[in-house]
């Protein structure tokens, strides 16, 4: 596995989580990135582009490790083939596939995974049980 996670010792620090980071063709450098500065991840030709609050990095990590590592919590969605959400940076999923990001930026979830990723977000949010044709 090439990511881990990191937990603190003390509760008010960041859980980490540390990743080999490509710097240039074949050279790469393990980072260690805080899960609240994580936005969202997308799979692009065979590599993992993380978009965090400090700017863009790629990895050679596979999806599916990434996922093992941070699905367990709540706060983070598979929104379809190749992007996991982070909702703690989500203003706003729509009902047409649109996720709505705190920095502005808009990314779409799968159509297949639209209605799955705005009721998880609403779960999230604190909406609690509703009916999605209410939405």
């Amino acid at each position: 596995m090439y990511s881990k996670l990191i937990f603190p010792l003390d509760p008010n620090d960041s859980v980490l989580l540390e990743i080999p980071v490509i710097i240039s063709q074949g050279v790469s450098q393990k980072y260690r990135l805080a899960l609240d500065d994580l936005i969202y991840v997308e799979a692009c030709q065979h590599r993992l582009i993380l978009h965090t609050i400090q700017g863009d990095f790629t990895t050679r990590c596979t999806f599916a490790d990434l996922t093992v590592c941070l699905t367990p919590s709540d706060r983070f969605f598979h929104g379809g083939k190749g992007l996991l959400i982070n909702f703690a940076h989500v203003s706003l999923v729509q009902v047409t596939g649109e996720v709505l990001l705190k920095n502005g930026q808009i990314i779409f979830c799968s159509r297949r995974r639209r209605r799955e990723t705005r009721e998880a977000f609403l779960v999230y949010a604190g909406a609690g049980k509703f009916s999605y044709e209410t939405i």
